[in-house]
Parts: structure tokens; C-alpha cells; sequence
């Protein structure tokens, strides 16, 4: 993934990310215009990924990955198993990051040196429920080694994609 400076922000892009967005819209059978409504995500967020192939935040690509029934890891490019498996019961990243790191015995203080970043961002997905970046996600489930979608709670299947 190659990072673009857009103004003070960072944002990740891949093309294999922008082609798979584009193959699955591509099979929807309605207007260009309407895709971004059927999907629940804001018209600009759609012009970014077709047009750039800018990745959008987790809970956005959860959101896209939920429509079209396939692996956050797929929609990335990560793998080409289109198979998944939903999980039966609903939970959150914060339950799974918690129980993770608790059976890997790690400490916030520990996650942070691995992911290079401060104790306080790990503590703002526990006291403020934010979300990790998706490059922090991606280098977590490798930390844990399970897979994007087993660490947001979208799949209780914990191994990582091939």
C-alpha cells in the first residue's frame, strides 16, 4: 500500500483495492449515482475509492464487506477466498483486541512499541471506542495472527487468509 499526503491527513490506497470495489459495483444493476446510497457510504468516500482507490476507514469497509457478503481481507486484496462466514453472534473489535492480547500476554504498552505507536491511541479504542487505522488493523491481525474480519467481530473464524 503507498501512502498520499492529503493535506494534514494520511490516507492509504490500493489498486487492487479500487478494482475489487469496482468489479463488485459493477455487478449491481442500478445507476452509478445510486451505488453510494445502497452501500451507506457518503458520495465523496465513493469517488475516492473509484477514483483513487482510497481506502476508507474500518467501520466503511465493514460496512461495504457486510453488503456484498465477503471478507474484509477480499475486498483489500489480500485474498482471493471469496467464501465467508459470518459470525453468529455480533461483537466488537475492542472485545476481541481485549481477549487477544490477553491470551497472547500482551500489554497496550507492548501493542504500541509492536505497532510504533503511543499508549494513549491504544487507550482511545478503549476510553473513546475509536477504531485502529486500517494499517494498524492489518499489522495487529498479524501480531495475533488472525485474520481482519476475526479481529473486527465480523467472523469467528480465527485463521488468518491465505
Amino acid at each position: 500500500m503507498l501512502k498520499i499526503k492529503c493535506s494534514i491527513v494520511t490516507m492509504e490506497h490500493s489498486e487492487k483495492f479500487k478494482q475489487r470495489f469496482l468489479e463488485l459495483v459493477d455487478d449491481l444493476d442500478c445507476k452509478k449515482s445510486e451505488i453510494p446510497k445502497i452501500l451507506n457510504i457518503d458520495y465523496t468516500v465513493f469517488i475516492k475509492i473509484t477514483e483513487f482507490g482510497i481506502i476508507p476507514k474500518p467501520l466503511v469497509l465493514t460496512r461495504i464487506a457486510d453488503y456484498f457478503n465477503i471478507s474484509v481481507e477480499y475486498l483489500l486484496g489480500r485474498t482471493n477466498n471469496l467464501f465467508f462466514l459470518k459470525a453468529e453472534n455480533d461483537t466488537t473489535f475492542l472485545n476481541r483486541y481485549q481477549i487477544l492480547k490477553s491470551e497472547k500476554n500482551l500489554t497496550d504498552y507492548a501493542i504500541a512499541q509492536k505497532l510504533h505507536i503511543t499508549t494513549s491511541y491504544t487507550t482511545n479504542w478503549k476510553n473513546k471506542k475509536y477504531m485502529p487505522s486500517i494499517v494498524n488493523l492489518i499489522e495487529l491481525s498479524e501480531i495475533f495472527k488472525v485474520s481482519i474480519d476475526y479481529l473486527l467481530g465480523r467472523t469467528d473464524d480465527r485463521t488468518p487468509y491465505k
